[in-house]
């Protein structure tokens, strides 16, 4: 006889049982709401991140979960999230190799000390300094500045990402989406899904709406090319990406970490 209670669900993973709420397997931890990543395309839950807000468990890329297995991905988000785990990527290399280059400067200056001391100084001396040393130092500001350059790529990528899983969550409610509701499909804070909201009203793909019940949400808006064989090619993601990075103007901080307020009835 089975120790399940009624309405338990069983992990994928070690087939223990668990109630359906729960986040992760009490006994190996696994996520129960584990799906495809775009990336590594395992099957691997989905971890908070202080910059990509959703990480793999397995590769550690960027993702946006969701809760709700009913909601249909359009595929849309996969390019914006692939584009910023490339930023990432690079960022680090860069990083690197600005380390690298800093290290090597210091060494060079170490070196020029020395020789100083036990030759003297001569114009033999500086020059030689001159031509190691410039070229180190510069390489090594413009490494920095690439990596500050791809960091910067990062957040509009994200939040285009994230507005175009919204998107779908949107068109396939059925009735107004409230801020509460798209947070616990989304799996993050309300003030974060009320921000996420005001993008697709913006973007005009959501209009305020009332329920028969009285409560304010927001209605998906008829389209043309919404439907579900639209072209998802890396074109139109980067024309997502372009607006949201446009829209990062008017804004301080990236999305995440934006908690201001949003109400509805001031927009």
């Amino acid at each position: 006889m089975s120790d399940a209670s009624p309405g338990a669900a069983r992990c994928r993973v070690c087939a223990a049982a668990f109630a359906p709420e729960s986040d992760r397997c009490p006994q190996c931890g696994a996520d129960p709401r584990a799906e495809a990543c775009p990336h590594c395309r395992g099957v691997a839950g989905a971890s908070a991140h202080p910059e990509l807000r959703f990480q793999c468990d397995a590769c550690g890329g960027p993702r946006v979960p969701l809760a709700d297995d009913h909601v249909k991905r359009s595929g849309r988000e996969v390019p914006l999230l692939q584009k910023a785990r490339a930023a990432a990527s690079a960022r680090s290399v860069w990083r690197a190799a600005g380390v690298a280059a800093s290290a090597l400067l210091g060494f060079e200056l170490f070196l020029f000390a020395v020789l100083l001391l036990v030759l003297g100084a001569s114009i033999g001396l500086f020059t030689a300094g001159l031509l190691t040393m410039v070229p180190v130092a510069a390489f090594t500001l413009w490494a920095l500045r690439q990596a500050k350059s791809r960091s910067r790529e990062i957040a509009p990528a994200l939040d285009a990402a994230w507005v175009s899983v919204a998107s779908d969550v949107a068109r396939q409610a059925d009735g107004p989406l409230t801020a509460d509701r798209l947070a616990s499909t989304l799996r993050i804070a309300e003030p974060q899904a009320e921000e996420l909201l005001a993008l697709l009203e913006v973007n005009d793909v959501v209009r305020g709406a009332v329920s028969p019940a009285g409560e304010f949400g927001y209605a998906p808006k008829l389209r043309v090319g919404a439907a579900r064989g639209e072209d998802r090619d890396e074109a139109a993601a980067d024309s997502v990406a372009h607006t949201l990075a446009a829209e990062e103007e008017a804004f301080t901080e990236p999305l995440t970490q934006r908690t201001a307020h949003v109400d509805p009835a001031k927009r």
